[in-house]
Order: structure tokens, then C-alpha cells, then sequence
């Protein structure tokens, strides 16, 4: 049987080191950023095994509505703490999310929506469906991550041909690239090119007041970089050619937000700023560079520049929902 147990941030920071591939939406700026942005809670636990040996991290994000009682969600978690074979992962994550769901009926969250970081197989759908999830009708989220133990011009040299040829097209034709981490003047250029982009393809994307509170957050494990791409002879007061996000969260960087203009699609903006930030991410320590993002609902524009990182692709087994019925 596990226990669970609410953390402390040192306590939560002390464990999340030893995360291997972890996700941002599991990190603790995450959760504070959405606590500043949407009025969530983010409640961190720890899972442990009867002997005390800590097994696995989730974080719910929760709310407690007048005469409903409480809700909360688990997105991309449980994160397990050891890299285990595939049948041991699925096996010590479908029993911590059992601890889970015990600690969600003591604290009376009614319902609780779960995107687990599990894959879509069989054994997976079953240990769900067992505990009383239903699976939920929206898209699965799936994506890539990039190898970064390797050197420089091997990461190169892995990257698909015509996406490396895109690259170096942008580098010869002058495209520079300034990096900038946390809030700072430049945020204002990218709410700007970010909201244009999100009129110009019609999608609701990252709200503006979540960007802003991702950016401002701070810790070891975490780091909000903006990537701003100009042309050689583009002075700092003109409007960049594109821009880029990624965070840092533990072993891991997330390619989060790119836009670029017409002049930066022609100069190949987009692929300098996206080498940029996984170089970035390479000598900062990171072990993994993840795409954000290659599913069903990724347009086809993205899903093909994301593809040519030929990256290792994974796909998660959706969104379950549980209900607590006490009677």
C-alpha cells in the first residue's frame, strides 16, 4: 500500500531533482503560475511506499465550489522518482494514482480529472478503467523529445536534412538571435506577436496572463527564455522577425511558444530561433528537449517543422475522469 503525504517547496524541489524526464506542467512554477493566473490551488504530494521510500510526485491543481464540494486535476502525473522497464513504470504509477484517488476522497474533491503520464496500451486502459475512470472524448496529448547527451555536431547532424539545410539557410541569410530569460521589456514584444499569431490561425493557445506569470517565476529548477530572432541589418528599436519560448524544468526544456513574420519565415527565423533554444537547453544540463506538443489537432504547418527534429515521438493515453460518490 502507498501513503501520501502534502510537500513543502523545499521538500518538492529536493525530490524533483531526481525526476527523469519531467514535465513542465508537473513543475512547481507551473503550478504557481496558474495559482497567480486562474485561481487555481496547486496542491504537491508525495507518494510513498510502506517502508517510506518515496515512489512518485503528482500535482493537482484544485478548486472548491459553493455546495459542489471540490475539484481537482492531475495533468501529466503521476511522476515516478526511478526509471524502471515499461511494465514496472505502468505498474507503480497505476498504484500511486490509487493512492491518489484515496487521498482525493479524504479531501473531498467530488471530481478529479486526470491526463496520467502513462502511454496508450492496453495494460494502461485497463488499470484506468479498474479504479472507475471514464475516459474523456478530448485528443490524447502527444510529442517528441530530443536527445541532448550527445555533441553539437552530432545533435546536428541528427535533425533531418532539409530542416538542418532550413537552419542554415536562416544563419547565412544574417538572422541573429538574442536570448533573454524571465520578465523583462522584451515580454511585451512577444504578447504582441503572440496574440497577432493567435488572431491570424484562429486558436485560444496560452492566455496572456498565464505567459506573464510563467516568465515571472524563479527557482534552480526552473527558467523562462525568450528567444528574439532580427535580421543582420534589423536595429533592436524595429520589430523582430520571430520569436521563440522554452523552459527549463529540471532535466528537461520545453519548446513552449513560436512565432515568427513574413520576413522571418523567409529568412528561416523559425528554424534559427528553434536550434538556438535546444543549444541553449544542451549546455545548460538539460537531458531532453521536448517539442511541446505532435498530435492529432497539431496543424500540419507545425506538425512537419516539429518532425524534422526527428525527435523520439511518445503519446500519453488521454484524460479520465473520477467521481467521488460517498453514498
Amino acid at each position: 500500500m502507498f501513503h501520501v503525504k502534502e510537500l513543502s517547496f523545499e521538500q518538492w524541489d529536493s525530490h524533483w531533482q531526481q525526476v527523469p524526464k519531467a514535465n513542465i506542467l508537473q513543475c512547481w512554477q507551473y503550478g504557481e503560475a496558474k495559482e497567480q493566473a486562474e485561481g487555481w490551488r496547486a496542491v504537491r504530494l508525495l507518494i510513498s511506499d510502506n517502508s517510506g521510500h518515496p515512489i512518485a510526485l503528482a500535482q493537482m491543481l484544485t478548486r472548491s465550489l459553493p455546495l459542489l464540494g471540490g475539484i481537482a486535476r492531475l495533468n501529466r502525473g503521476p511522476l515516478l522518482l526511478d526509471e524502471l522497464p515499461v511494465d514496472q513504470t505502468i505498474e507503480r504509477a497505476l498504484e500511486a494514482l490509487r493512492a491518489l484517488l484515496k487521498e482525493a476522497r479524504r479531501r473531498r474533491w467530488w471530481v478529479v480529472q486526470i491526463a496520467p503520464e502513462l502511454p496508450d496500451i492496453e495494460p494502461v486502459l485497463m488499470g484506468l478503467r479498474r479504479m472507475g475512470l471514464r475516459r474523456r472524448p478530448e485528443p490524447a496529448f502527444a510529442s517528441g523529445r530530443l536527445a541532448l547527451g550527445v555533441d553539437e555536431k552530432s545533435l546536428l547532424m541528427g535533425l533531418n536534412g532539409k530542416w538542418r539545410n532550413c537552419m542554415r539557410k536562416g544563419e547565412r541569410l544574417g538572422v541573429s538571435v538574442s536570448h533573454h530569460e524571465g520578465s523583462g521589456p522584451e515580454q511585451d514584444l512577444l504578447i504582441g506577436a503572440y496574440a497577432e499569431l493567435q488572431r491570424s490561425k484562429d486558436f485560444e493557445g496560452i492566455p496572456e496572463t498565464l505567459i506573464r506569470s510563467l516568465a515571472v517565476q524563479q527557482g534552480k529548477s526552473w527558467q523562462f527564455n525568450l528567444f528574439i530572432a532580427r535580421g543582420e541589418n534589423t536595429p533592436d528599436s524595429e520589430e523582430p522577425i520571430g520569436m521563440l519560448v522554452s523552459v527549463r524544468h529540471g532535466d528537461t526544456a520545453t519548446y513552449v511558444i513560436g512565432s515568427t513574420n513574413e520576413q522571418g519565415r523567409q529568412m528561416q527565423a523559425n528554424s534559427v530561433l528553434l536550434w538556438q533554444a535546444i543549444l541553449h537547453a544542451k549546455r545548460f544540463g538539460c537531458a531532453w528537449f521536448d517539442i511541446g506538443g505532435l498530435s492529432t489537432v497539431t496543424s500540419k504547418g507545425v506538425a512537419e517543422f516539429k518532425r524534422g527534429l526527428n525527435a523520439v515521438p511518445y503519446a500519453l493515453v488521454g484524460e479520465w475522469r473520477w467521481y467521488y460518490r460517498p453514498w
